[in-house]
């Protein structure tokens, strides 16, 4: 009986995994044992060097990007593009957005919109909401240092 038992499991994991192996779209390539950790690369993270710790936990078969290519989530659908397609990768207190250079996401005008941009969009990164850049291209840092700038002799 059990042996019964252990040949069906293992039919339905074959079958499983032919499934999922024909199911794969573009770009993408089936692999029988996926780890979580580290975790799939994807355009948003772009993770490249991930230290997982602790005993490995149990792979599942599923699809994955082929070499070179990220995984790009929308609309709750997903797709493996080009590192071309995804954009430019931002800092983590930045997001990526089709028109920044109609924001102005300096300490001067506090991330509000540029008046009158009639300049095409151009796509890129700003900063995240409530932070801000002491100067062009600077790192993102909370409001309270642009008051400190403010204050400092000159």
């Amino acid at each position: 009986m059990w042996r019964c038992a252990v040949l069906l499991s293992i039919c339905w994991v074959g079958l499983a995994a032919a499934r999922a192996y024909m199911d794969c779209g573009p770009n993408e390539i089936f692999n029988s044992c996926v780890d979580e950790c580290p975790p799939e690369k994807a355009c948003a993270t772009r993770i490249e060097g991930v230290f997982c710790v602790g005993f490995p936990i149990l792979c599942a078969p599923k699809c994955a990007c082929k070499e070179g290519y990220y995984r790009r989530f929308e609309d709750g659908e997903s797709e493996c593009i080009s590192d071309e397609e995804c954009g430019p990768t931002c800092d983590p207190d930045e997001k990526y957005t089709e028109c920044a250079n109609h924001v102005d996401d300096s300490c001067t005008a506090m991330g509000s919109p540029k008046p009158n941009s009639t300049e095409p969009c151009v796509p890129g990164c700003v900063c995240n909401e409530g932070l801000f850049r002491l100067y062009n291209n600077g790192p993102c840092l909370p409001r309270r240092y642009c008051q400190e700038l403010r204050h400092a002799p000159e």
